[in-house]
């Protein structure tokens, strides 16, 4: 599976959130006002999001989501890992019988293996701070 549209959809829906951090729960209608995400996939991110705990959720009126912590301890990896699959960007990068021998395999040695650890790196590299940062200097896509 790798990484999909979800993992975008997932940063664009924290983004609006922590820019409203520490005020009260954002509900997902007015985050959908901002952030052009169906709804039903929306709504399935948000599930996601709040099983990882990178989000929980206040019911009632003024209810709605929040971070369960700072954003510059939730990582991009966290927010990959909580709606795809970072590891599967190739099937033979897990799949141990994608071959006869993928102990002696040098394509899943010298790029799978590679490129999937480059991924990580970047991603634990970056925050939702300091993504938020960057989108208030006017870096935002």
């Amino acid at each position: 599976m790798g990484i999909t549209i979800k993992s975008e959809y997932a940063f664009k829906i924290l983004l609006e959130i922590v820019g409203c951090e520490n005020v009260e729960p954002l509900s997902l209608a007015r985050i959908l006002t901002k952030v052009k995400v169906p709804k039903e996939f929306a709504e399935k991110i948000m599930v996601e999001l709040k099983g990882a705990g990178i989000i929980e959720s206040t019911r009632g009126r003024k209810g709605g989501y929040r971070l369960t912590r700072p954003a510059e301890s939730i990582t991009a990896l966290d927010v990959v890992k909580a709606v795809d699959e970072p590891d599967r960007i190739i099937k033979c990068t897990l799949d141990e019988n994608c071959c006869e021998d993928p102990s002696t395999c040098v394509i899943r040695k010298m790029i799978w293996e590679k490129l999937r650890e480059s991924l990580q790196k970047t991603l634990e590299s970056v925050t939702l701070r300091d993504m938020i940062e960057n989108c208030q200097k006017g870096l935002r896509s």
